[in-house]
């Protein structure tokens, strides 16, 4: 089968490797319709060397064998999948990893399917793709930060889908004081707008100290941590939409005020992705902002330059194989 592999730093190809089989009775097996380029692709994208991977933490497609002890999934499903699987003995593992090759390519292997796998609509499947990554964690980490601070101000620096995601999280509630955004790519910008108060580049005018909750979006894309710090009151949150988000924070160097606490958003579970998926289909929450390309496989050099760039109009950048 055809999958996408790094033979060096910025570059993608085509190989050819075996399609998958099941290995457990657990295991399901997907023809990947629909895959997304997340900021987790990207990074091996630029590391290419370190660890050989096939990338793809999300992905949508239909399955096509399953193991005699699923149970919830069945023979022609359609199905998107949450980006971390959590194995029998509690080892966290990320599709498009060194250890679980992604859904970049025809077919995919997914480890206890029932629990990783969330069955969805064609209708909404190049939304619902998200729900397991880049929503999942975007209406996670609007959640926690409205749970830290009930309708209190939110800023939001980084305005990458996961942020975007959490904007239109927190505009949806509607238990906010103020929500601002913060993003210097000026598409990204324009489309914030939409959903902020205030929509802001890192070197405007800024409300120095005076937000409740300070979200950051993808660590990659996000505008520097500096301005994360600058926003946020004494006593107030930083909250990272990564779950890594914390650990990166800290190679920074930079100096936090005191009573600052710093959290990070969890990974989706498919009870999540469910949620998420329910409340697309009953219109709660639209997400077509989030999706600005859906380009062939076969053209995947082009999509990972125009995600990593990020390029002009780029916000989620969608393969077909």
């Amino acid at each position: 089968m055809q999958a996408l592999s790094f033979p060096g730093y910025g570059r993608v190809e085509i190989i050819e490797i075996p399609r998958p089989a099941l290995r457990e009775t657990t295991d399901a097996i997907v023809l990947v319709t629909t895959a997304s380029i997340g900021p987790w692709d990207i990074e091996h994208f630029f590391s290419a060397g370190e660890e050989a991977v096939v990338p793809g933490g999300e992905f949508a497609g239909i399955v096509v064998e399953t193991g005699s002890d699923v149970s919830r999934i069945d023979l022609d499903d359609l199905v998107s999948n949450t980006v971390r699987h959590l194995s029998s003995n509690g080892t966290s593992q990320l599709f498009g990893s060194a250890s679980l090759p992604g859904g970049h390519a025809e077919y995919v292997r997914v480890p206890n399917a029932d629990a990783t796998l969330t069955k969805i609509a064609a209708s909404g499947e190049e939304r619902a793709v998200l729900t397991g990554g880049t929503a999942g964690l975007g209406v996670n980490v609007a959640t926690a930060a409205m749970s830290k601070s009930p309708e209190g101000s939110y800023a939001v620096v980084g305005c990458d889908p996961i942020g975007l995601t959490a904007l239109i999280a927190l505009k949806n509630s509607g238990n906010s004081k103020q929500i601002i955004a913060i993003e210097d790519h000026t598409a990204r910008l324009t489309l914030a707008s939409g959903f902020a108060n205030q929509a802001l580049r890192s070197n405007d005018a800024l409300p120095i100290k005076q937000m409740d909750v300070v979200i950051i979006g993808s660590v990659r894309e996000a505008p520097e941590y500096e301005t994360a710090v600058s926003l946020v009151r004494p006593g107030g949150y930083i909250i990272f939409s990564e779950p890594y988000g914390p650990v990166r924070s800290t190679e920074t160097g930079v100096v936090l005020p005191e009573g600052l606490t710093i959290s990070a958003a969890t990974w989706s579970t498919n009870e999540d992705a469910k949620k998420i998926v329910t409340a697309m289909q009953i219109k709660r929450l639209d997400l077509t902002p989030i999706v600005s390309h859906v380009i062939p496989l076969d053209e995947a050099q082009e999509a990972y330059e125009a995600a990593a760039g990020p390029g002009q109009g780029v916000q989620k950048v969608l393969l077909k194989p």
